[in-house]
């Protein structure tokens, strides 16, 4: 009777060990991936053969086919900037937003702040420009390094 129940106990972890997603990224790969949690932007997962915790940030991902239930979800679309007038769809995001997106250069700006300006107006405006510079070279999501008036900084990344 013991050897049934640990039969049995084994054969119940295994079936709920082996429950894969396929993720498909924006960029076209196609990863087997076992899908933990969803959190902040970030899509925490295993790989079938490994036990090690990994996450993929959610923009980098178009879709999930979930293998046990046969079921497809979309869990973003692609972002497609063509030109300065585009600066609304650039995303900010933090650095640990960015696990599954590539690099695709460093912007900077100088904004100069006027007298009278509260610091809340001049963030909010240096975060307009550097979006505007990242749509301006078609990139969809930017990291702010750097917001000091003389010294504005970002990171692009793409698909």
């Amino acid at each position: 009777m013991r050897n049934l129940l640990i039969l049995f106990t084994i054969l119940t972890t295994e079936l709920l060990m082996a429950q894969t997603h396929i993720v498909t990224k924006h960029n076209g790969d196609i990863m087997n991936v076992n899908i933990i949690k969803t959190k902040n932007n970030l899509v925490y997962f295993t790989l079938p053969e490994s036990s090690e915790e990994k996450t993929i940030s959610q923009f980098a991902i178009s879709q999930v086919n979930e293998k046990s239930r046969n079921e497809i979800k979309t869990i973003s679309e692609k972002i497609s900037v063509v030109g300065k007038s585009d600066y609304g769809k650039v995303k900010v995001l933090q650095q640990s937003q960015t696990q599954g997106l590539k690099e695709a250069g460093i912007i900077t700006s100088f904004l100069g702040k006027t007298k009278g300006d509260s610091n809340q107006s001049f963030l909010d405006q240096a975060e307009i420009r550097l979006k505007q510079n990242a749509a301006l070279k078609g990139s969809p999501f930017i990291v702010i390094v750097s917001n000091k008036p003389r010294e504005l900084k970002a990171i692009m990344y793409t698909y």
